[in-house]
C-alpha cells in the first residue's frame, strides 16, 4: 500500500489528461509544507499524519472569509466577517446553499479541540490571505485567547466566532 509521500510523488508527476485523483487531506497538509520539503518522505508522511491527529481529535476548523458587503468592509468582530465549519463537509453544505463558489482553508485550534465557538486574533486586520496558518490565530476558550494576548500582544482585539456542524 502506498504512504501519503507516495500518492503526493504519483499525483505531482502524472502524465498530462490522467484524471487520477489525491485526496484533499494530503494535499492541504503537504502544501502546508515548504516547498523544499515536499519531497522529503519523512517530512510529508510526518505533515499527513500530524494534521490527521488533529482532524481526529477536535482540532481544526474549516474557515470562510466574508470581508465585504455591499462594498462594505467587514472586521474581526463583525459576525458575518467569517464563517467557521467543523469540517470539510460542513462547509461544502454551507457553499451549496449560500456561495458555490466559495472556498473554505483549514486552521489549526492551538490549545485544545473546539467546543460550540472558537475565539479568533487575525494577525492583520487589513489581510485576506486566508489559507495563510499565520493569518490568524485560533483558541478553543476565551480565557486561553487572553492568556496569550497578555503575553504576546496586549493590544490585539479577538472576536468569538461561533462553529457551524
Amino acid at each position: 500500500m502506498a504512504d501519503a509521500f507516495d500518492q503526493w510523488i504519483e499525483w505531482i508527476h502524472k502524465r498530462p489528461g490522467d484524471r487520477t485523483g489525491l485526496s484533499s487531506d494530503v494535499h492541504a497538509s503537504v502544501m502546508r509544507l515548504p516547498e523544499e520539503d515536499r519531497t522529503d518522505r519523512q517530512k510529508v508522511n510526518a505533515a499527513v499524519s500530524h494534521w490527521a491527529e488533529l482532524r481526529s481529535t477536535g482540532r481544526t476548523v474549516w474557515i470562510y472569509l466574508d470581508d465585504f458587503n455591499e462594498g462594505e468592509r467587514r472586521n474581526v468582530g463583525d459576525p458575518e466577517w467569517l464563517k467557521v465549519f467543523a469540517s470539510a463537509d460542513a462547509a461544502d453544505r454551507w457553499f451549496d446553499k449560500h456561495d458555490p463558489e466559495g472556498v473554505a482553508w483549514e486552521h489549526e485550534i492551538k490549545d485544545g479541540p473546539r467546543q460550540q465557538s472558537v475565539w479568533i486574533l487575525a494577525a492583520d486586520e487589513d489581510s485576506t490571505a486566508v489559507g495563510d496558518p499565520a493569518w490568524i490565530r485560533l483558541f478553543a476558550s476565551r480565557r486561553a485567547a487572553e492568556k496569550w494576548l497578555e503575553q504576546n500582544s496586549p493590544n490585539g482585539k479577538i472576536a468569538e466566532y461561533p462553529i457551524q456542524e
